[in-house]
C-alpha cells in the first residue's frame, strides 16, 4: 500500500511547473497574494501547488510575490490548507532543500532558499495549530539544521535575481521551530552549534546582509523558552573569547580567522540587542542570557 503522505505529495507536484503558473499572469497572482480570494472552480491547495513551483524562478516577482506571497496569504494568514495538505507541502519543500546542495554561484540556490522561507510560514503555523506529528516535527528540525550546515551559496543579494539570502531564510525557519513546544532542551545546543558553525567555518566571508541578525533572532526564541537553562550558554560563549585570543595571536591576523571573528562578534552583538529589546517583558532566562552575553562582549571588545 502506498503511504497516504506519498499520495498527497504526488498531488502537490505541479504538472507543468512553472509554465502553468506563469500563464495566469502576475496580476492574477499578486491579487491572490493580497487577499487569497480563491476563484470559483479553483482550490486553495491547487493554487498553492502552482505558486510553489515558482520558488526557483530567477524572476524575483515570481519567486517572492507569488512563490512566497501566496503561501503567506492562503496558507498562513487565511489558513486554507488542511492538515494533510500542510504535511504534504512540508515534505515537498523539505525535499527542495537538498536539490543541488553544495552548488554555488548558480540559480539552484533560489529553490532551496525560498523553500526554507516558505517552510518558515509552515513552522509558524505549527506553533499555533500543529499538523505534524512528533516524528514529522523532528524531521523538519533535522532538515533545517542540515540545510543551514550544508548550504554553500552564501550570497545575500545579486543584481540579476534579487534576494537570495539562504542563511537568513533558514534562520527564519529555525526561529519558529525553536518556539514549538516540541523543541527540546537538547535542541538548544544543536541550534547554538549550528549558528556558530555557519558564521565561523573556514572560508566563510563576513556576512553583510543582516544574516547574523536573523540567526540571533532564532537564538532569542531559544532564550525565551520556559525550559531554557542559561548555563547552556556558557560553553558556547567561551568559544567567542577563545576565537578572539586565537585570531590576535598573530600580527597581522590571518584574513580567514579575522572574518570568522567579525562574524562571531556581529552575531553576539545582535543577540545582545535582541535580548535587550524583544517584547513582551524578558523572561528570567532571557535576562540571564542577556547578562552573560554582555559579559562576553565586554571581554572581547576592541
Amino acid at each position: 500500500m502506498i503511504p497516504l503522505l506519498v499520495v498527497a505529495l504526488a498531488g502537490l507536484q505541479a504538472p507543468e511547473a512553472p509554465l502553468e503558473a506563469e500563464r495566469r499572469g502576475k496580476a492574477f497572482w499578486k491579487a491572490l497574494a493580497a487577499e487569497c480570494a480563491v476563484p470559483a472552480g479553483e482550490s486553495a491547495t491547487g493554487l498553492v501547488r502552482e505558486a510553489v513551483s515558482l520558488l526557483g524562478s530567477p524572476d524575483s516577482e515570481w519567486r517572492d510575490d507569488v512563490g512566497y506571497g501566496v503561501v503567506a496569504s492562503c496558507g498562513y494568514r487565511k489558513k486554507l490548507l488542511r492538515p494533510e495538505e500542510r504535511r504534504a507541502l512540508t515534505a515537498e519543500l523539505s525535499a527542495n532543500l537538498r536539490r543541488g546542495i553544495g552548488e554555488t554561484g548558480n540559480d539552484s540556490v533560489l529553490l532551496r532558499s525560498f523553500s526554507a522561507l516558505d517552510l518558515s510560514l509552515l513552522a509558524a503555523l505549527e506553533v499555533q495549530d500543529p499538523a505534524l506529528d512528533e516524528p514529522g516535527y523532528r524531521h523538519l528540525l533535522d532538515d533545517a539544521l542540515s540545510y543551514l550546515r550544508d548550504e554553500r551559496d552564501l550570497r545575500g543579494i545579486e543584481p540579476r535575481v534579487g534576494w537570495i539570502h539562504a542563511t537568513a531564510h533558514t534562520a527564519d525557519l529555525l526561529k519558529f521551530l525553536a518556539r514549538d513546544a516540541r523543541f527540546a532542551p537538547a535542541d538548544d545546543t544543536r541550534l547554538l552549534e549550528a549558528a556558530w558553525s555557519k558564521l565561523t567555518r573556514p572560508g566563510t566571508p563576513v556576512f553583510t546582509h543582516a544574516e547574523e541578525e536573523r540567526l540571533a533572532a532564532a537564538l532569542v526564541s531559544v532564550a525565551r523558552r520556559a525550559d531554557f537553562d542559561p548555563a547552556s550558554l556558557d560553553p558556547w560563549l567561551a568559544r567567542f573569547t577563545a576565537l578572539e585570543k586565537q585570531v590576535w595571536e598573530k600580527n597581522p591576523p590571518e584574513p580567514g580567522a579575522l572574518d570568522a571573528s567579525q562574524n562571531a562578534r556581529n552575531l553576539l552583538r545582535s543577540f545582545y540587542v535582541l535580548l535587550s529589546l524583544s517584547q513582551p517583558e524578558p523572561t528570567s532566562g532571557q535576562a540571564a542570557a542577556r547578562d552573560k552575553v554582555l559579559a562576553t562582549l565586554q571581554q572581547i571588545r576592541r
